[in-house]
């Protein structure tokens, strides 16, 4: 900011920023400019450089034409962020789903509004970022808030809510966060073999399932998730229209979203509909297709038709006991966890399951691609993936083969001699 001397203002900046001395028996300086809509605005300091602070931050407002967005609380930012990306657009959705906004709102305020929600977005800085994560007790949640932090601070940039630039704001943020054990040269989507279960430790987690509830069909859903690669949401929303058993195929074009106690019928995942494929007969010898075929039967046979928490009518494979949507935590309570320790499913230092229902998935994508040798594209389209290099990256990795390839002897070219010529 350069300043002139005048007459009557103390200082004049660049912009037309006036700086008046104290009057007489005053002891504040003031601060009179002309806003981005033309009106004149007054603000005051008690001190001299803190006129010219104050002065400096304003001109930085005018050449970036953002208002007085920056001397707003941190706290209205991440109000009206959170209200655009809840903003239900002409489509008929918003960009966060009701399970996504509500893990934000969780973010934000055990987390975010309780360090710096009353600070003025302009006086943010990285040290109040790297509290926040070294404030968080496990490796899990410094990820999550460090990822929402990182989103929301870029769009506070973009909007001008920040001046600050993004990189130096975020500096070191995922550094901290992110101590979770990597492999070198790995990418984060990869999945460790260590994090697959193993055929028969499938056979005997769906085998446990149906004995700790006697229900048999538990049995069925268990081996269907790990050899259909269906997410627990889509499971849980399958009903006799979506099976094929002729062409062994299931259509995905929905699954169950529940969001605390609120169960709802969404489209799946990246709002990708899809069709995927099950074996006749698992690696296990479990008969997959027929018992489908018994279970489908079953419900053919029912004369009502249940009515699910929606108020909608339908035969649910695998419902509750009142024919509706399965709930995930009395699933896990009921039956994933009692069949996880009776099948002897490893834990982790902290006593917690290594793998959970989720890992079922991980199964599918494995036996397709690498026992049956299917192709990468194939096996991303029937996961429901963002994309096959997702999938690529989560179960090929590039580090295969890389200590073998260094470890090579390279071979010595002989180069023939000369023959001297007499």
């Amino acid at each position: 900011m350069t300043t002139n001397k005048k007459t009557k203002a103390s200082y004049i900046t660049d912009f037309g920023i006036r700086i008046y001395a104290p009057k007489v028996n005053k002891n504040y300086w003031r601060i009179s400019y002309v806003d981005q809509e033309g009106k004149l605005r007054d603000t005051t300091a008690t001190s001299e450089r803190l006129a010219m602070n104050k002065a400096s931050e304003i001109e930085k407002l005018l050449m970036n034409n953002v208002g007085n967005l920056p001397h707003n609380a941190v706290s209205e930012m991440i109000d009206e962020y959170i209200k655009e990306k809840t903003k239900i657009h002409s489509g008929g959705r918003a960009e966060w789903g009701a399970k996504h906004k509500r893990s934000q709102l969780s973010i934000f305020r055990n987390h975010v509004l309780s360090a710096v929600g009353d600070k003025k977005c302009i006086r943010l800085d990285n040290r109040d970022l790297i509290k926040i994560i070294d404030a968080c007790g496990t490796v899990d949640v410094r990820d999550h808030v460090a990822t929402a932090i990182s989103t929301l601070i870029r769009w506070g940039c973009a909007k001008g809510w920040l001046l600050q630039n993004s990189d130096m704001l975020l500096r070191d943020l995922n550094k901290i966060a992110n101590r979770k054990v990597k492999i070198a040269g790995e990418s984060k989507h990869h999945v460790d073999k260590r994090e697959i279960p193993t055929h028969a430790k499938v056979a005997a987690v769906a085998k446990a399932a149906s004995e700790v509830t006697d229900v048999w069909w538990y049995e069925l859903m268990f081996n269907l998730a790990a050899y259909s690669g269906l997410r627990f949401g889509e499971i849980c929303d399958l009903d006799l229209t979506d099976i094929d058993l002729n062409q062994r195929q299931i259509i995905v074009d929905f699954q169950c979203l529940s969001d605390g106690g609120n169960k709802s019928r969404q489209l799946p995942k990246w709002d990708k509909q899809r069709t995927t494929v099950f074996p006749e007969v698992t690696p296990s010898g479990y008969k997959l297709k027929a018992n489908l075929k018994k279970r489908i039967s079953e419900l053919n046979k029912m004369n009502v038709t249940p009515v699910l928490q929606d108020g909608t009518s339908r035969k649910l494979l695998f419902p509750n006991k009142d024919g509706g949507w399965l709930c995930p935590s009395s699933f896990g309570n009921r039956v994933r966890r009692p069949a996880q320790e009776i099948a002897g499913w490893p834990k982790d230092s902290d006593g917690k399951f290594v793998w959970n229902f989720h890992s079922l998935r991980h199964v599918f994508c494995t036996y397709y691609f690498v026992d049956l040798k299917k192709k990468i594209g194939d096996v991303a389209f029937t996961a429901g993936h963002a994309s096959p290099v997702t999938t690529l990256e989560m179960y090929v990795g590039i580090t295969g083969g890389v200590l073998e390839r260094m470890t090579e002897t390279t071979p010595v070219i002989k180069t023939p001699k000369k023959s001297k010529t007499k």
